[in-house]
């Protein structure tokens, strides 16, 4: 047993009790309503969309008008419309039910070529804490073991000494990525005696690349939780190799928190992601309409986030899409997530129109042991170009061409472009697949 992760995880629990259990209770909410059946939790979800929209209707000046009407006749928002309408959106902090203190702002990344700030009020964030530990408990990860926390930290958003000792959360800045951090990295797992890592997959998989034959042993670790990117079937399968420890993927955002997870994955590719939906309402709808897609169709992502009444996230497009299937098995009546394919402005196409999951790549690319990195644009309609970072022989080029042209068709025109680097984004984050012709 970890004693000082023990003695700080009954400290917060027991500061939580005396302050009325703020984290706690959402924390119970939760679990009941992700655990049990969808009938019993409808009624909860329903009780909570009801409140939000109503507080909209009366407190914002943009949803004025829209008291008692369903949640189908909101608008649909996306980041530009926000910001568009946010002074009509955001709420004064004295009509903010459960207030204490200054309106905390969420600010995003922008790495989708929109920069956001979003005002998060105190309930909000006693319920992201929540998540937090709810969702990492299912993945495996008690809540104050030893976690490092991969990511671009700047100064706005740097953890205080106070906040590592008693979170129990190293953060490790991945602005730069090179050998010597790496090996930092490396030295930093073994010497703190981390459990879990958090971070972009990419950077769990520069971490597993770079460790791969280096003789290094991480004997605490257990887990990994790869979030803001696609978890590639070869760094699954790399990290587990060579970390010897679980990974699973996580789907969230800043503006929101935590929305999809993995359960224990029974398979190296294709599992699914369950909604969280006790925090938020989904709807999966058709590109070209409001309307609800259909199971198994490409459609994009609208939520409704349940608890933010400092800025009512209500019917918002984050520009993400997924293909929704029925409930299976596990899922308590609740559809799920089949495929997740990220940014719908990086969906990419075959030369006959068709959407390409964007995982295809790497479980082709995957099998050339002399591919370092690879990213793979579409210039066009039929216009591709793979970038890669070479090591070694080239001599199997053709036949990567022929391989992706099974699925972009035989008429797809890939030129192959080998670089130095694939650089990425100032969020940290790497893009793996891009789409410089169809935005849609």
């Amino acid at each position: 047993m970890d004693i000082n992760a023990f003695f700080l995880r009954c400290r917060f629990w027991l500061k939580d009790f005396f302050k009325g259990s703020p984290i706690r209770n959402p924390y119970k909410e939760i679990k009941y309503i992700q655990e049990n059946s969808f009938e019993k939790g409808l009624p909860i979800r329903q009780q909570h969309l009801r409140q939000l929209l109503d507080f909209a209707a009366k407190n914002t000046q943009f949803y004025k008008g829209f008291e008692g009407k369903p949640l189908t006749d909101f608008p649909v928002m996306n980041k530009n419309s926000l910001l568009e309408h946010f002074n009509e959106i955001a709420v004064e902090k004295e009509k903010i039910p459960g207030q204490v203190g200054d309106i905390h702002i969420q600010t995003t990344s922008g790495s989708t070529g929109t920069p956001f700030k979003i005002p998060q009020d105190t309930l909000k964030r006693q319920r992201r804490i929540a998540e937090l530990k709810y969702f990492g408990a299912i993945a495996g990860f008690k809540t104050h073991e030893k976690l490092i926390h991969l990511r671009t930290w700047n100064r706005w958003q740097q953890k205080t000494a106070k906040q590592i000792k008693t979170e129990n959360i190293i953060p490790f800045d991945i602005a730069r990525m090179a050998d010597e951090d790496l090996k930092r990295l490396c030295e930093l797992i073994i010497s703190s005696k981390a459990v879990c890592l958090r971070g972009y997959a990419s950077s769990l998989g520069k971490l597993a690349e770079y460790a791969n034959g280096k003789g290094y042993k991480f004997p605490r670790l257990k887990l990994a939780i790869a979030g803001a990117e696609a978890l590639q079937d070869d760094t699954r399968a790399l990290f587990k190799k060579v970390m010897h420890a679980d990974i699973q993927s996580q789907y969230a955002n800043e503006e929101c928190g935590i929305m999809a997870q993995e359960r224990v994955p029974t398979k190296e590719s294709d599992n699914p992601m369950y909604w969280n939906h006790a925090g938020y309402f989904f709807e999966i709808l058709k590109f070209d309409s409001d309307e609800p897609a259909e199971y198994g169709e490409i459609g994009r992502i609208v939520i409704t986030d349940l608890h933010n009444y400092a800025f009512p996230l209500i019917r918002y497009d984050n520009g993400d899409t997924a293909m929704q299937l029925p409930p299976d098995e596990h899922s308590n009546g609740y559809p799920i997530i089949g495929k997740l394919y990220g940014r719908r402005f990086d969906l990419t196409y075959s030369t006959a129109g068709v959407a390409i999951f964007p995982l295809t790549y790497g479980r082709i690319l995957k099998h050339f042991d002399n591919i370092a990195q690879w990213q793979f644009v579409q210039n066009s309609k039929k216009e591709y170009t793979l970038n890669l970072i070479m090591r070694g022989d080239d001599s199997n080029l053709p036949s990567i061409i022929n391989q992706l042209k099974e699925y972009l068709g035989s008429d797809a025109d890939i030129k192959i472009s080998k670089v130095e680097d694939i650089p990425v984004l100032a969020s940290g984050k790497r893009k793996p697949v891009v789409n410089n012709w169809k935005k849609n």
